[in-house]
This record gives C-alpha cells, structure tokens and sequence, in this order.
C-alpha cells in the first residue's frame, strides 16, 4: 500500500512518462536465456518421446454428460443466432412474413427436405428446453449422483428426439 502512495505522489509530481521511463526501465530483465533453454529442452524432449503436442482431448473418454454438455451449449449458440438473423432479416427486408412464407411454399421443396428443415429445428429448440429443465433441476439441488445424472441425460435424448419427430410431422 505505501509503495502504491509513493509512486502516485512520484507520478503526481513528474507526470507519467517521467515516472515509468526512467525508474522502472532499469529494472527490467535483459535477457530470459535460462527459460527459454528450459522451453527448448521441454520440446526436445516431448519430440524425442514421441509425445503428442496436446494429450488433453485425446487422454479422456468421451462420456455422455461432457457431450450433452456441448450440446446444450451448440444448440443455445445456434438458436440464438438464427433468432438474430430471422429478426434482423425480417426487419431489413422490404416484403412482410407472409409475403416469404408465401414465396416458400410456391418453391415445392421435396417433403423429405421440410421434414429434416423442421426436424432439425424442432429437436434443437426442444433439447435446449428439456435440458434447461435438467438444469433448473439442479440448480434445486437435485439429481447430482451419477446414476441420476445419466438416467436425466438419456431421458433428455430421448424425450426432445420423440417430440422432435412429433413435432416435425405435423
């Protein structure tokens, strides 16, 4: 705390550049030869080992709970995003919703193409909802051993992908 007060009564005093230029410069390190061999030795090394550069993602079993997790996640980005795009596309063009729902519907896209459009619509806005569920449900305090953790993940899949097919068949 003192050195604090002293430097800003020295920088009060001197005015800014005065102040860093001169005291602090001279303390500065001239050289970081002895990390720098130690880096180099650390890479040699790892190379002479025949390690890989980054173990972390290959060292881990991919579990169902780190990939819904991601997903969770995907989908929040991807809905959010395409609401901003609908939004700002519906705002910066000239025609109104109806005049574009009409446009797509003169296209005839084939039936297999719609049903994946609004499957994959459907699925992400229901696995975003259903896990944000499992979430609130955590956030009570319940459901935190691992056999309740799993058992909700499946029930999540499982639940958002039979009401995705619902959905997208109407």
């Amino acid at each position: 705390m003192s050195a604090f007060l002293i430097l800003s009564r020295q920088l009060g005093r001197v005015g800014r550049r005065a102040c860093f230029s001169a005291s602090f410069q001279s303390h500065l390190p001239v050289t970081t030869s002895a990390a720098r061999v130690a880096t180099e030795t650390f890479f040699e090394k790892n190379e002479r080992l025949k390690r890989p550069l980054s173990p972390h993602l290959t060292i881990y079993k991919l579990q169902i709970t780190s990939l819904l997790s991601v997903t969770h996640r995907a989908t929040g980005i991807i809905l959010s995003g395409g609401l901003y795009a609908f939004s700002i596309g519906m705002l910066a063009l000239p025609g109104h919703f109806p005049y574009y729902f009409e446009y797509f519907q003169t296209l005839h896209i084939a039936a297999p193409i719609i049903f994946s459009l609004k499957f994959a619509l459907a699925w992400t806005t229901l696995y975003h909802s259903a896990n944000g569920i499992r979430h609130l449900f955590w956030d009570m305090g319940y459901g935190y051993d691992l056999k309740n953790l799993y058992l909700s993940g499946y029930l999540v899949l499982g639940i958002s992908l039979v009401s995705s097919l619902i959905a997208a068949s109407l």
